[in-house]
This record gives C-alpha cells, sequence and structure tokens, in this order.
C-alpha cells in the first residue's frame, strides 16, 4: 500500500513537471495580478431532477426513454448523452463564467454534465485567510506557472523572493517561508468578496531567475 502511495505521489509530481516545461518560454514577471484573472478548468457538474445548473437558468426536468428534458430559456430542449450544452453567467460583478459542457449520462435522478469552465475574474485583490466552502458554484482543476524572481503567483498572495540554499524563499506565505523541488505549497483565501480559492501546488522547478509551481485550484463563488 505505501509502495502505491508513493508511486502515485511520484506519477502527479511528473505530471506537473511536464505541464509546467511548457511554461519555461513564458515566464510571470509581474508582482500585481492579472487583470482578469483567467482560470479554464475541466468541471464535472451533478444536477438532481428538477434543479437548476448551477449559476444558470437552465433546468434538468426528467429523463425518460427519449433522452433529458431539460428547460433552456423557458423552453424544452430534449438532449441525449454526448450532446452539448453552453451556458454564460455572471456570479458577481467583474465576473463571467463561461460553461462548455457535454452530457455524460443521465438517470431519472440526477443529469451528469461534464466539460470546461472558463471563470473570468477581474480587479482580483487576494487576501489569505480561512474560507468558506459551502458556495453553491465550485469549479476545481490543475494549474500551472512560471514565476520569475519578485513576482506573485496567480489568485494568491505567494511572491517567489529568491533561491537559497534552504530552497526557494517564498513571501506572502505564513511560516516557514522556504521549499525544495517536490515540496508542497498551500494558499487559500478570498479573491474578491464571496470569491474563495484555495491553491495546492508543489515546486517543480526552481533557479536563481525563475520558479514552476504546479498542482490544483479550487474556486467556489457565493457565500
Amino acid at each position: 500500500m505505501k509502495r502505491r502511495v508513493r508511486r502515485r505521489a511520484v506519477f502527479l509530481v511528473l505530471i506537473y513537471f511536464l505541464i509546467s516545461l511548457s511554461l519555461v518560454g513564458c515566464l510571470r514577471e509581474s508582482s500585481k495580478q492579472p487583470n482578469p484573472l483567467v482560470y479554464n478548468l475541466p468541471t464535472k457538474l451533478t444536477v438532481a431532477a428538477g434543479e437548476k445548473v448551477p449559476g444558470t437558468d437552465i433546468t434538468y426536468d426528467y429523463e425518460d426513454e427519449d433522452g433529458a428534458h431539460l428547460t433552456i430559456d423557458g423552453q424544452e430542449a430534449l438532449k441525449r448523452k454526448g450532446d452539448s450544452l453552453a451556458a454564460s453567467f455572471s456570479p458577481r460583478p467583474g465576473v463571467d463564467v463561461d460553461l462548455e459542457l457535454r452530457i455524460g449520462w443521465v438517470t431519472d435522478q440526477e443529469l451528469h454534465l461534464v466539460g470546461t469552465a472558463e471563470s473570468s475574474i477581474k480587479d482580483v485583490d487576494p487576501v489569505a485567510r480561512t474560507i468558506s466552502t459551502s458556495a453553491p458554484i465550485q469549479f476545481s482543476g490543475p494549474v500551472a506557472y512560471g514565476i520569475a524572481k519578485g513576482a506573485v503567483i496567480p489568485g494568491s498572495t505567494i511572491v517567489f523572493e529568491e533561491k537559497t540554499d534552504e530552497g526557494v524563499r517564498l513571501g506572502g506565505i505564513e511560516g516557514h517561508p522556504y521549499r525544495k523541488v517536490g515540496d508542497s505549497i498551500f494558499w487559500e483565501g478570498t479573491l474578491r468578496d464571496d470569491i474563495y480559492a484555495r491553491l495546492n501546488l508543489r515546486v517543480l522547478q526552481a533557479s536563481d531567475s525563475a520558479l514552476h509551481v504546479g498542482g490544483v485550484v479550487t474556486l467556489w463563488f457565493g457565500s
């Protein structure tokens, strides 16, 4: 069992490392947040019969032998496995979410959707704090960043200060600031009012001038 866990951890680090290689030529150099901050994340949504797709007015009504019956823009829509379902909404001023989904599978009780959720968040001002994870709209997926010395990891307060013999020294985090390759970086807080984020990252590569990290971000919209 321990060997399986160890192999899985090594495999995940390798995946993150491969992701980071694509970012070698596009280091982020700014100490300011991107505006807007954009996440394009794979997503899976489950909608109970009689409920709406989170953030939208699309309702899953029922399933029969013909397929899944939905209400879209006030009109009945019949969807079958593999059919597309797209929606855009703004959960908060300055925040736009675009869903590009497909019908994964359907039962008489639940509609299962898979696809991507692109979230564009303007005027981000991260604050590290304990967050609420009960918001009805949630998306999670992989991220990877290349960070130049003095720059901030997007969607956080974490700054790459320098590489030392003790490892990479990070600013904007509580506690011990040093991380070596393979070590974890955790951050959670608000991006704006009622927009919460949690970053679970690993150090993939580090040099005197650049830091590469990869992992998973989870976003929550609403209180």
